[in-house]
């Protein structure tokens, strides 16, 4: 395939913001379908594509993709990368670690390393690693010091010999993570928790270069007057439809728990329900307050 004749055009206002934004990191979270992670696969061919030539004309790239466990990163990361730039069009693609794929086009070099990252330790991998960016698949599954690693390892490739990387660092896609996880703390959708300790606190500020984008949910739902669920329809804002079929979502949540449709298609903070609740009747939005709750003064306060 000639560079010239690759197309993606994205579906959705959050999606082309995303790609378009040149901060050092940027994240995207989104329901499962909204293309968040074909976006990333496409940013990551699209940067190489902008960067500037060597004294020899060549634009050379190196970029590491993350997965948290090898066979995630086999059979869902490595798939959605070969759907889109298949071997026998770009390149042979090599199967012993680390995975790597060879693109090589015209004037463009681009080498795609993919990892496995699911622990703290796992960090090692990384240190030997002279990068051009990294995209981070799941993040919600990824620690916040693997996170930082992938920060040290970037805008190292190409050398500033060849004129440095025309644009350096770290990309991420993730569906809706738990709320005590520092995707969302470090988006300000939560405060800090008060638990933590004030030097890890700092580290989960969001620094200025760092955006982080939200895509709409893939169904609207309907509520009872108790607030309970009464009906989902498709969200005329979700992103990627063009892609799915019309019955996609609606089949989707068929069979499934609210805890389960609220973080993979509402696109909302939280973790998936196992077993029967306690409180069958509770609703976040209603049962937790928005705001601090004042104390009346004057009138005493039982603790139980």
């Amino acid at each position: 395939m000639a560079l010239t004749d690759f197309k993606y055009k994205p579906d959705g206002e959050v999606v082309k913001s995303f790609m378009k934004d040149n901060s050092f990191f940027r994240g995207i979270r989104g329901p499962v379908g909204s293309g968040k992670s074909v976006a990333c696969c496409v940013e990551v061919f699209r940067r190489a594509l902008q960067q500037k030539p060597n004294e020899k004309g060549i634009r050379r790239s190196r970029w590491a993709i993350i997965r948290n466990t090898n066979p995630q990163l086999r059979t869902t990361t490595i798939k959605t990368w070969l759907d889109w730039f298949p071997e026998e069009e770009w390149g042979k693609f090599m199967w012993s670690v680390p995975y790597t794929h060879w693109i090589k086009q015209a004037d463009l070099e681009l080498e795609v390393l993919f990892l496995a990252l699911d622990r703290p330790e796992d960090v090692k991998k990384l240190l030997s690693l002279e990068l051009t960016g990294v995209w981070v698949n799941e993040a919600r599954e990824i620690s916040k010091s693997i996170i930082d690693a992938t920060t040290m390892r970037v805008g190292r490739f190409p050398s500033m010999r060849e004129g440095g990387p025309s644009w350096s660092g770290v990309i991420c896609d993730t569906n809706a993570p738990e709320e005590d996880h520092w995707w969302p703390i470090m988006s300000g959708e939560v405060p800090i928790p008060d638990h933590i300790h004030r030097e890890q606190a700092r580290m989960l500020v969001k620094p200025d270069n760092w955006k982080f984008y939200i895509q709409p949910e893939g169904m609207v739902e309907t509520k009872f007057k108790d607030g309970m669920t009464d009906s989902y329809k498709v969200n005329p804002k979700a992103e990627n439809v063009k892609n799915m079929l019309p019955t996609y979502y609606d089949n989707l949540i068929r069979g499934k728990t609210k805890s389960w449709i609220d973080v993979y298609v509402m696109n909302r903070l939280g973790s998936i329900q196992e077993g029967k609740p306690v409180y069958p009747m509770f609703v976040t939005e209603t049962h937790v307050a928005t705001e601090p709750i004042p104390i009346a003064e004057g009138v005493p306060l039982y603790r139980h």
